[in-house]
């Protein structure tokens, strides 16, 4: 038998294996009014995904290239009689496995969850896999598309698409112990050099800030430069390039402020993560959090590529942390309870 043969049947052996992990996983849903399916590979929706909807409803399931693969898992699903199967996102190989749910069982309805906004089509994949999933309602196969930003999910509902909104929360069951050495320590995680990210408008803000450290990450070779550059001081050596998520809210614990100032955003879980680890987190001026609230003021960075003003936040949030917390906790209480109703009646759609 020669390499490429090898080669082959080590790969079908290995997507056999995973496919039948996953079947497994289909079969301990033991609720069978919903299954909702992330694909692991996005961290953050993986997270999301089993906070909105618990671990127990949540079935793993990377991009799938095998029709065998996609044939048995369908299977799996419509045996099991599940009322609606929810995606989490669009992945290789989701649009092929809904159709294929609604070949065999029209009944089940098919719901999909967009956590992007019309911004992200700079990546070719954001707007075809968008337009996919629009083209899936359109034909019938998919039912609803759950949009984690207000203004997405009103504009696909006018133009005749049935959208819902739904929001990200976090509760976390773990606590995490805070830093009390007295050093001033900043914050800023899952942002790398995509512009999006809005990094290096950050790191300018952070090099003003006064014997300020930083924990960047992923610390890639362009912050190092720039962190050189601006004398910033760094904790981020050795550290990954990614973090678990118990790994980032353990180091997000040990800060005093935490930044994700971006340039766009749905309904992202750094900044709720932050909170809730009991550090104040400045974000930019493109979610539906704290309008409205007087946390708007204080955290929400209105010109995002505004040094002076994220700067500005930044000693906000040094100098008000405790007011900043109060205010959030109260907030935070409403934000859960409307959290609650749009998933239900994103389920009832």
């Amino acid at each position: 038998m020669n390499r490429h043969v090898k080669k082959i049947n080590s790969i079908l052996f290995y997507q056999k294996k995973y496919t039948n992990k996953v079947i497994d996983e289909i079969n301990n849903v033991t609720d069978s009014s919903f299954i909702a399916i992330y694909n692991p590979e996005t961290i953050g929706i993986m997270n999301a995904t089993k906070d909105l909807f618990g671990e127990n409803r949540a079935v793993e399931l990377y991009e799938v290239f095998n029709a065998k693969q996609i044939k048995n898992i369908a299977k799996a699903i419509v045996n099991k009689k599940f009322e609606q199967v929810i995606f989490a996102t669009m992945a290789y190989g989701y649009k092929d496995l809904a159709e294929e749910i609604h070949n065999l069982d029209e009944n089940i309805k098919i719901k999909f969850m967009w956590h992007g906004s019309h911004a992200l089509f700079v990546n070719f994949n954001e707007q075809k896999y968008l337009e996919e999933l629009l083209q899936l309602q359109e034909r019938g196969v998919v039912d609803t598309i759950g949009f984690f930003k207000s203004a997405m999910a009103e504009f696909y509902s006018l133009k005749g698409y049935k959208a819902c909104h739904l929001m990200n929360d976090v509760n976390l069951e773990s606590t995490y112990p805070q830093r009390k050495d007295g050093r001033l320590k900043l914050g800023l995680y899952s942002s790398g050099d995509r512009w999006e990210k809005n990094t290096y408008n950050q790191l300018s803000a952070i090099a003003m800030v006064e014997d300020a450290y930083v924990d960047v990450i992923p610390n890639t070779p362009l912050a190092k430069s720039f962190c050189e550059l601006m004398h910033i001081k760094t904790v981020t050596d050795d550290a990954p390039m990614s973090l678990n998520r118990t790994q980032l809210l353990t180091r997000m614990a040990q800060n005093s402020v935490n930044l994700y100032v971006t340039f766009t955003e749905c309904s992202p879980m750094i900044p709720l993560e932050s909170f809730e680890v009991g550090v104040p987190c400045i974000i930019g001026n493109n979610t539906d959090f704290f309008k409205g609230n007087k946390l708007e003021d204080l955290v929400v960075v209105k010109e995002e590529d505004s040094i002076d003003e994220i700067y500005e936040k930044i000693n906000n949030c040094i100098n008000n942390k405790e007011e900043i917390m109060s205010l959030y906790r109260e907030w935070k209480k409403e934000y859960s309870s409307e959290v609650i109703r749009l998933k239900e009646e994103f389920l009832n759609a």
